[in-house]
């Protein structure tokens, strides 16, 4: 296997591990354990990455808008989230802006293969990003303030449509 194929597979399967770390890792009280996982692979991937300026403005851009998107869900008493800044100052926690920024670490590579297909980032954004807030849910590092049904069908446009947004803006990015 050659290096860009390992670090494809590395880069993919990083972001599945700190994510469900940090799922875990709030469920149970341990809010840190997934964010230093997750900024020790943000190190790692740039120290490897050759473009970092472009990678470093895109992983600030999904900051923001994960930023702006959960505050949303949470001011809006769609969901509770569990963490030490939320339960002491009423914010989104840590932890949920750090898989926002490590998403962002996998658009250029790992998922590549969504970048610019936008008709498929709407498609998938409605199917899936709403099932990762039902198993944070059930894991217990969520709470959904209505049933799950309803949280889905929310969810669903509202993920379709960022979705859209986060591919359209990685591909603006990039072209820079």
């Amino acid at each position: 296997m050659e290096k860009n194929r390992i670090f494809l597979l590395f880069n993919g399967s990083s972001l599945y591990v700190y994510w469900w770390v940090s799922f875990w890792g709030a469920s149970n009280n341990n809010f840190y354990i997934g964010p230093v996982l997750a900024i020790t692979y943000f190190v790692f991937h740039f120290c490897v990455i050759s473009n970092k300026k472009k990678e470093l403005h895109y992983m600030l851009f999904c900051i923001l808008f994960g930023l702006f998107l959960e505050s949303l869900f949470y001011y809006t008493s769609f969901l509770d989230y569990r963490g030490i800044v939320t339960q002491k100052y009423s914010i989104i926690p840590f932890w949920i802006l750090i898989l926002w920024a490590g998403y962002s670490l996998t658009v250029f590579h790992s998922f590549r293969w969504i970048y610019g297909r936008y008709y498929l980032s709407v498609i998938l954004g409605g199917l899936f990003a709403p099932l990762i807030y039902l198993s944070g849910h059930r894991i217990g590092c969520i709470i959904l303030n209505y049933d799950i049904l309803i949280s889905y069908l929310v969810l669903a446009p509202i993920w379709s449509l960022s979705f859209l947004l986060l591919n359209y803006f990685s591909v603006r990015i990039n072209e820079k």
